[in-house]
């Protein structure tokens, strides 16, 4: 018997974590965070307690109590027992947060497969930003009093089958705003299932999401399981191209002033947007230190063009001015030549600048002249989404002080609701469940009449194949 289990991402945007039973083989798809998973608990700075694990995630609902899934130290606080693991495997679509963020609870028993490309960017994030993911070697917590086990990873490329037991998973690449990301064929031993992950064709690299949309048709699925960020009564947002950013974005940046680009900080697609125009302005791209960490990972991946952060003419690496600087960035400092922030007041008209939201104090330091520009190249602020509206006042209070024009243009990462559902006829499996989105009882507008069954799904119950 062959059944799909939704643990998250059902009528939420994100916290994908999907489990997959044929049989006694059961595997998880992603095993991420909702977007909106704490809020009606938590707010700023009141948040689960860390110490004690998964205790307060389960007193509140906030994650399925199943044995044989977490690991000994965070179910030592709970009532929960700790036990052998019982899956065979997790495996991740891409490395966004919200397919991603739980796997530090995961049992170290339990494989987690992942591309190439995707472990590289977690492992970099790891190493720039203190969260934790999963671990290659042991590891020791000394004030937690805790030994962190190995976890077993392994990686895939497109077209790979990875057989266990009943399931054969076949990863295919999607594009996304995230390099690495990848769909799922998945063979059972009563049909095909098909998982999307997040999924768009209006990015630079579309041909991978044909390809996916290709190969899913050709596997003849029961079941399509798809995400519908952008699948709403209404969308107010505009519906740019990767193109579409570049050339608006050229426009802005020819300014003799100074010239801001704010982006998501694995949106390589616009890093490399951003860098184009810079090299087409005869401007530097100035990037910061977690950027340049990055990329410099990516190096060695042959199959990502990535610029190189300490060779390229057309880029600098942005120092802040700080009392202890954090490891990685203190071998920066050491080993490669960087620009600090009089270097930057010093050559306003002649750079593009990266500014994380949480750095806009570099802005005091810097000067801005007055009429310089922001390019916001992220989501506009969500109106049922408080925090996200509190900060899109407070940059707009940014660019108001500092005299400062602001330009939102933006790629989503994820395709729109029309194209949702003409890749969902598209495929034509027999049955599509709608995950990652707010508005799941919209499916049901498919248009493909009879054709395909759309299953709305329930969180935490078993659907049979």
């Amino acid at each position: 018997m062959v059944s799909i289990t939704g643990y998250g991402g059902i009528g939420e945007i994100g916290g994908n974590k999907f489990l997959i039973e044929d049989g006694k083989t059961r595997v998880f798809l992603d095993f991420g965070q909702s977007f909106g998973h704490l809020d009606d608990y938590f707010v700023d700075w009141l948040q689960p307690r860390d110490r004690f694990g998964l205790r307060d995630y389960f007193a509140l609902d906030l994650m399925p109590k199943i044995e044989g899934l977490y690991n000994q130290n965070v179910l030592k606080p709970t009532t929960l027992k700790f036990s052998e693991p019982g899956f065979d495997a997790v495996f991740l679509s891409h490395a966004h947060y919200d397919h991603v963020a739980h796997l530090r609870y995961l049992h170290e028993g339990i494989p987690i497969y992942m591309g190439e490309t995707c472990k590289t960017i977690l492992e970099s994030h790891m190493a720039t930003s203190g969260s934790f993911f999963f671990t290659e070697k042991e590891l020791t917590k000394p004030f937690a009093r805790q030994v962190v086990p190995p976890n077993t990873v392994k990686t895939f490329r497109t077209g790979d089958r990875i057989k266990l037991d009943s399931i054969e998973v076949t990863p295919i690449h999607v594009d996304h705003s995230v390099p690495g990301a990848y769909g799922f064929i998945i063979n059972t031993s009563e049909g095909v299932i098909v998982y999307a992950g997040d999924i768009r064709r209006h990015g630079s690299k579309s041909e991978l999401t044909k390809d996916f949309l290709e190969k899913a048709k050709a596997a003849n699925p029961d079941v399509l399981i798809m995400e519908g960020t952008r699948v709403a009564p209404n969308e107010t947002r505009k519906n740019h191209t990767e193109q579409s950013v570049h050339s608006e974005s050229l426009k802005v940046a020819g300014s003799d002033k100074l010239v801001l680009a704010m982006r998501y900080p694995k949106d390589l697609d616009r890093l490399r947007t951003f860098h184009d125009i810079a090299k087409e302005t005869g401007k530097t791209l100035v990037i910061t230190m977690k950027t340049a960490h990055l990329l410099y990972a990516l190096q060695g991946d042959i199959h990502f063009d990535a610029p190189h952060p300490f060779e390229d003419p057309h880029i600098k690496v942005y120092a802040r001015e700080m009392l202890k600087p954090r490891d990685y960035e203190q071998e920066i400092r050491e080993n490669y030549a960087c620009v600090d922030f009089n270097w930057l007041k010093q050559n306003q008209k002649k750079i593009i600048w990266e500014v994380d939201f949480y750095q806009l104090t570099e802005l005091i330091d810097v000067e801005p002249e007055r009429g310089s520009v922001c390019i916001h190249s992220m989501s506009e602020p969500f109106e049922e989404d408080p925090q996200s509206q509190l900060q899109d006042e407070v940059l707009h209070n940014w660019m108001s002080r500092f005299s400062m024009t602001h330009h939102q243009l933006h790629a989503s990462g994820h395709a729109s609701c029309k194209e949702i559902f003409d890749m969902c006829n598209e495929i034509a499996p027999k049955a599509v469940i709608p995950v990652h989105t707010a508005h799941p009882e919209l499916f049901k507008d498919l248009g493909a009449g009879e054709k395909i069954k759309v299953r709305l799904p329930v969180k935490g119950e078993r659907m049979r194949f």
